[in-house]
């Protein structure tokens, strides 16, 4: 099994391999929605990639070789390092502390065979709270050799301080890639931001003037997510030795038009990967805070505001 095993979702394939080939692989990542196949595939495939004892296939190809000890263990699930973890039951809350105390258990104990450790956490929506934050501090200071990969059908049923530890990801069905928000009427303000432009009138403009009907709300936390996803390209943009970046542009919204990676490529030359992590911290706030029906006006002029100062 390999990343081609995926269906649709070329985007999300493209920039995990990138991030691969670079070796520059985030502590945490996160793929949520409802294809359940899409997502024990990327998983399984990228849990395997990492303890892969064959670098250089892995820096051309950007995925496991499939045919070394570590990538045969992995694939037959009998690897000592990838580690599964699950609920024993069915429904809503029924992965408990005790799952999670299980894996804290051994965190900081070394690797027996590769590496790196991997923790699979599948359908993390049905842990409770309790056994999330008890996570909590493993995902933000996970042992340098430690990669968490959680599956979610809905990442919203997450924690958000557990959600801001993770590279997103969100996963289209063939059934659902229709359906997927046309995210190119934020290119303006998203790229007054990230260009840093000085007068980020207008964009605010822009953005208030979508608050006015009562889908207001879902399009400012629709503007913040695909801000996200922008930032997220700038650091892979910024880690990746890819000479191609146009799969990047935003997270593939104008991926019909070819993208535009010189665009992604001049804008991580701008930010150090601090600041790109910082300005997503800031992002993930202010977001977070729409979500517990702050005013809308108010929440959006602070977040430019706070943009403003840290420039």
């Amino acid at each position: 099994m390999n990343f081609s095993d995926v269906k649709k979702n070329e985007n999300t394939i493209k920039i995990i391999k990138e991030m691969i080939k670079s070796e520059k692989i985030p502590g945490a990542f996160m793929f949520e929605g409802e294809d359940e196949k899409n997502k024990k595939i990327i998983s399984e495939v990228l849990a395997k990639s990492i303890v892969c004892e064959n670098t250089g296939y892995k820096k051309k190809n950007g995925e496991g070789c499939g045919t070394c000890g570590s990538c045969i263990r992995a694939e037959k699930f009998i690897h000592p390092d990838v580690i599964v973890s699950k609920s024993d039951g069915e429904g809503n809350l029924s992965f408990h502390i005790d799952k999670a105390r299980d894996i804290i258990s051994g965190l900081y104990l070394a690797p027996n065979e590769s590496e790196t450790k991997v923790y699979i956490i599948q359908d993390m929506q049905d842990m409770t709270p309790q056994a999330q934050n008890a996570l909590l501090k493993s995902l933000e200071e996970p042992p340098p050799f430690a990669v968490f990969i959680i599956t979610a059908t809905d990442g919203g049923l997450l924690l958000e301080t557990v959600k801001s530890r993770a590279v997103k990801f969100t996963l289209y069905s063939s059934k659902n890639e229709a359906a997927k928000k046309d995210l190119r009427s934020y290119e303006e303000p998203i790229l007054a931001i990230l260009e840093q432009k000085p007068d980020k009138l207008p964009a605010y403009q822009k953005l208030i003037s979508k608050t006015f009907d009562k889908s207001g709300k879902g399009e400012i936390l629709d503007f913040y997510s695909c801000l996200e996803n922008a930032l997220r390209d700038v650091l892979v943009a910024k880690i990746s030795n890819a000479k191609d970046l146009s799969f990047l542009y935003f997270g593939g919204h104008n991926a019909e038009s070819g993208g535009d990676g010189e665009k992604i490529k001049k804008l991580s030359d701008m930010y150090s990967v601090k600041k790109i992590l910082n300005l997503s911290k800031t992002v993930h706030k202010y977001k977070t805070d729409l979500d517990y029906n702050i005013n809308i006006r108010l929440n959006l002029s602070s977040f430019f505001s706070a943009v403003n100062l840290q420039q």
